[in-house]
């Protein structure tokens, strides 16, 4: 089931409450909270997107996302995580084969305690993926796909990209990924899964190393 074009009302809108919040979280909260509040805000953030979605169109399907697709999405997204780890696996291999570390290149500073640890797994591994997936490419890209599909990932990568501190290839590298497998697919949660699982592996390894 392809995803239909996001309307100029819907964008507008979705941007609006999700620039709202994250200068309400800039000017009162940042500095003050951890975890848990940032883990509320993007919660708050991924209900006020699909409520703006839902209030338009009485349904997801602007965004590839049904009871349908549920099922189709998730095996898609393990089977794309798959291919891209064999992938990563085989450039880990060259770069150390080049005396270079990758997973110095690719370690995530982690807290220290393991209640906070426990807690950046769940609001960075499993919450913010969920939640800029259904912006960055439900909305944006859904919206600049107008345009073209290369358009659509140049423009909603260079903003996702943009949207985290130091950004770096990995979040340029992450958003092509994500964009293409929404673009291939027709369903969201693809690259939710891919997203999800990636980060995950990313924490993950940087406990091991």
């Amino acid at each position: 089931m392809a995803a239909r074009n996001i309307e100029l009302k819907i964008f507008l809108l979705s941007c609006l409450w999700v620039i709202a919040v994250e200068t309400a979280w800039i000017i009162f909260m940042a500095g003050k909270t951890g975890w848990i509040a940032l883990g509320m805000l993007r919660l708050l953030e991924l209900i006020l997107v699909l409520g703006t979605v839902y209030y338009f169109d009485r349904d997801f399907k602007s965004i590839a996302l049904s009871s349908l697709q549920i099922m189709p999405g998730l095996k898609k997204g393990f089977l794309w995580s798959f291919v891209f780890g064999i992938i990563t696996g085989i450039l880990f291999f060259i770069l150390f084969m080049n005396d270079i570390n990758p997973f110095k290149l690719l370690r995530v500073r982690l807290p220290q305690d393991t209640l906070q640890k426990i807690l950046f797994f769940l609001v960075g591994g499993l919450i913010a993926p969920v939640t800029e997936e259904t912006f960055f490419r439900g909305i944006l890209y859904g919206f600049f796909r107008k345009w073209g599909s290369l358009f659509a990932i140049s423009v909603s990568t260079f903003i996702f990209a943009l949207a985290h501190p130091g950004v770096s290839y990995v979040q340029i590298t992450g958003g092509i990924v994500f964009a293409i497998s929404y673009e291939k697919e027709k369903n969201l949660l693809v690259p939710i899964t891919i997203h999800t699982l990636g980060n995950l592996s990313l924490f993950s390894l940087s406990i091991l190393t």
